[in-house]
């Protein structure tokens, strides 16, 4: 525990602010810089009392989460700022889910063409995904976000389940990755539902009942296309920093498989000038 710490920078925060911000017109006769420590419990609604002993720093004034979560907002810290004041008192910073795609992400993707890539929310969901990707998988964006999900994909799509060699193998992975993020969440009722979804999938229960659990690992994946024959894809991911978003890059293991995937997409283009 670093109490101490927390305190110092929570004073030194609430002694920098910007006063304007806040709607305060600064006085002369104002006894500290920025805000009062009166003004800051009462925009957390929290006692002075409470707050001045956790800006203290005394012995068994660690805040709880949502107390900290409150003074992160009252003093306007960033999501960084936010984490570093959660991680002083080992707490979980609050999960902040981005909903869209910013553009650098999605000409990121795009810059990977011929190779397949997509972006998943926290909840596993794809939200954009490349033109690549959609030659090889199918257009799933407008989709509801169940069907989208990951892990509801990889039980319930034949792409996946019939032309995916060692599917077995690759469902348990997805499995012991779901089962790390649930307990991440696992009160949020998306999650709840896709485990309804896919509980009673033989391949899904038995892996689940091992209770492995595991982080993204690069894959290495054969996946059989009914056009261009055999695939052989390396799939990483990677978080977006800041975002609660994943990138998925698909890179061509050998250069059969670039050939053959920049022949879809030589074809999906050429299809599409002809519409």
């Amino acid at each position: 525990m670093n109490e101490k710490v927390l305190g110092h920078f929570l004073r030194y925060k609430r002694e920098h602010v910007d006063l304007a911000a806040y709607a305060i017109v600064p006085e002369r006769k104002r006894r500290t810089p920025g805000l009062s420590r009166d003004e800051v419990a009462s925009m957390a609604h929290v006692s002075v009392d409470w707050y001045t002993r956790i800006e203290q720093g005394r012995s068994r004034a660690t805040p709880s989460a949502d107390v900290l979560a409150a003074l992160c907002r009252v003093l306007r810290f960033t999501r960084s700022e936010s984490e570093y004041a959660f991680n002083l008192v080992s707490l979980a910073p609050p999960r902040v889910a981005q909903q869209e795609v910013s553009s650098t992400a999605l000409a990121l993707i795009a810059s990977r063409e011929p190779l397949p890539a997509f972006i998943m929310d926290r909840n596993l969901t794809l939200v954009a995904t490349n033109q690549s990707f959609q030659q090889l998988y199918g257009n799933w964006e407008r989709q509801s976000p169940l069907t989208r999900n990951w892990v509801w994909r990889t039980f319930n799509s034949d792409c996946f389940r019939q032309r995916l060699s060692g599917w077995d193998q690759y469902a348990r992975y997805v499995t012991a990755v779901f089962r790390k993020r649930y307990s991440e969440a696992a009160d949020a009722q998306f999650l709840f539902q896709l485990f309804e979804a896919v509980k009673t999938d033989a391949i899904f229960s038995a892996a689940w009942d091992t209770l492995v659990v595991s982080d993204f690992k690069t894959q290495h994946l054969l996946l059989t296309n009914r056009e261009v024959g055999e695939l052989y894809l390396i799939e990483t991911v990677l978080a977006l920093p800041g975002t609660g978003q994943y990138v998925v890059f698909e890179d061509a293991g050998d250069q059969m498989t670039r050939t053959k995937l920049q022949r879809l997409m030589a074809k999906a283009k050429g299809l599409r000038r002809r519409e």
